[in-house]
């Protein structure tokens, strides 16, 4: 599961027993992130750092 909110995207990730990746182009900053009391399984700056792994 990726997203850019940390109380919508990423908890559904989470509560889905997904890898749940915190994209920080959108909605949500690393400072808020850090914030919450549960943690994505990942951030990432954007989409396009992921490119390289799908390849």
């Amino acid at each position: 599961m990726m997203g850019d909110r940390m109380d919508t995207d990423i908890v559904s990730g989470l509560e889905a027993g997904l890898e749940a990746i915190l994209v920080l182009t959108g909605v949500t900053s690393r400072a808020e992130a850090e914030r919450h009391p549960y943690r994505p399984s990942r951030i990432v700056e954007s989409v396009a750092e992921l490119l390289a792994e799908l390849r």
